[in-house]
């Protein structure tokens, strides 16, 4: 049987790149994410710039709710130009906002912006992505575009439909669409999916502030987290999670800072996408040490494995920090959306 030789002299069977490959997709199908992974760390390893594996450890590390790797393997195919850039980049943006990153998806979608490469059939999405994008990190400039703003009325059933059954990013496409229109006809759209249990945390808070933005007054009722509240719309603040955040940060810095700067960047992300994820509600215990004592152990446990010398190191309860990185974990596996 021939054999062909690289320039690296490993030498590999005839069809073996498109064998790992197969069986990647095929464990991929199956939710055999390891199985996968493997098959296709093999096959990245043989082939580098084979674009059909690279693309599906993107794939997997998200179904194994590994986003710092997925979002790591995405940037890289961007980088060297591996794969549908738009497809891609499309994955990237919503890996970012996974992880509360907003300022890359920003800085990103500006880029393709400022070179008039949105493609028409996705231009849409990533305008309303990247305005999205602004107001997460406090901007205010507005995006031009040059579509004329028609006069809205009522919204179609098509966007409702959208809002209430599409994937996350139609969801969030819709929000902004409906963000147009009159308050009084879009409210009770809004009301339904703040109520129902299925939908993102994340949109969730986001049409929360969206509604105190839009002037409303009225009282929510919100299902997170398998828990039901009211929310009153016009007492909305997020001063105590800035402040609390920021405190959790400072603790977390003074342990990571010098030692593991990687790692703190990662958890930092994870922290205030979570603080956003839980708004209004305050993180329990409303304790700096705990929370910066579980970030740390949850960015070990994500990188390899948590050490439970850190209990000492924080001086807190171990306790009460297993309960704060459930929760952690909790929003993890629950806004992770579907590709």
């Amino acid at each position: 049987m021939t054999k062909h030789k690289r320039d690296d002299n490993v030498i590999l069977f005839p069809g073996l790149i498109s064998r790992l490959v197969e069986r990647g997709m095929g464990a991929l199908k199956e939710k055999r994410y390891y199985d996968a992974l493997s098959c296709f760390t093999q096959t990245v390893e043989l082939e580098p710039q084979h674009a059909q594996a690279r693309y599906g450890l993107v794939i997997t590390s998200i179904e194994l709710n590994r986003l710092p790797q997925a979002k790591e393997h995405c940037r890289s195919m961007l980088d060297e130009g591996i794969g549908d850039y738009y497809e891609i980049l499309q994955v990237y943006i919503s890996i970012l906002v996974q992880l509360g990153d907003y300022e890359e998806v920003a800085f990103m979608l500006e880029g393709v912006m400022e070179e008039n490469k949105f493609p028409p059939d996705k231009a849409e999405s990533f305008y309303q992505l990247l305005q999205f994008a602004r107001q997460m990190t406090g901007e205010s400039q507005e995006i031009e575009e040059d579509i004329e703003e028609p006069e809205l009325t009522r919204p179609g059933p098509e966007l409702i439909e959208q809002l209430e059954e599409g994937s996350m990013d139609q969801q969030l496409g819709a929000i902004q669409q409906l963000s147009r229109y009159d308050l009084k006809v879009v409210k009770e759209a809004f009301r339904r999916f703040l109520l129902a249990e299925q939908n993102n945390p994340v949109l969730k808070s986001y049409v929360l502030q969206l509604l105190k933005e839009l002037g409303c007054e009225e009282t929510f009722t919100v299902h997170k987290f398998g828990e039901k509240y009211s929310v009153h719309i016009a007492s909305l603040e997020k001063v105590f999670h800035e402040q609390f955040g920021k405190a959790v940060l400072e603790r977390l810095e003074k342990e990571l800072d010098q030692v593991d700067p990687t790692m703190l960047d990662m958890v930092r992300q994870m922290w205030w996408h979570f603080l956003f994820a839980v708004y209004p509600k305050s993180p329990e215990p409303v304790d700096a040490d705990v929370w910066a004592c579980a970030l740390h152990r949850t960015g070990q446990r994500l990188l390899s494995e948590p050490d439970d010398e850190l209990f000492e190191q924080y001086e807190v309860e171990a306790q009460n920090v297993k309960e704060a990185e459930k929760l952690l974990q909790k929003m993890e596996s629950t806004v992770v959306p579907d590709y």
